[in-house]
């Protein structure tokens, strides 16, 4: 069973590849990150999408997220990497699918749960309060 410390820093690590691989840069209702930008150089994009994919979902599992949630996300993360696979179609269609946003938010909940947090809101800050050693 995870502290509550380690299910924090588990949730920021999970948010912050969300943001830096679709969020990085926001033009009105757009948004690139650095998916978007590998996905325009073959294999590159690919590689990367898997690899935050796979970070996103196995941190998932490691904060004890529910298996429906992993299996969505990894859907998501399927279908990101799968549609790249186009030739030029694909790294546009990548730019606009930001499954890893979405995968990290659904991974973010999920430990906003455990935490017994409200969806979406600010996570508290652990208490800095001391406690006696146990005996």
């Amino acid at each position: 069973m995870k502290t509550d410390m380690e299910l924090r820093a588990i949730r920021d690590s999970v948010a912050f590849v969300g943001r830096l691989s679709d969020s990085l840069v926001r033009v009105g209702p757009f948004s690139l990150g650095v998916d978007g930008v590998l996905s325009w150089i073959p294999g590159l994009g690919e590689l990367y999408s898997t690899a935050a994919g796979g970070f996103i979902v196995i941190q998932g599992a490691r904060a004890g997220a529910p298996l429906l949630v992993l299996a969505g996300a990894a859907a998501l993360i399927f279908l990101r990497t799968s549609v790249s696979a186009l030739p030029v179609a694909g790294a546009l269609a990548a730019d606009v699918f930001t499954a890893h946003k979405w995968a990290a938010a659904m991974v973010v909940r999920a430990i906003d749960r455990r935490l017994g947090a409200a969806p979406g809101a600010p996570v508290p800050a652990p208490s800095m309060t001391l406690r006696p050693a146990a005996a």
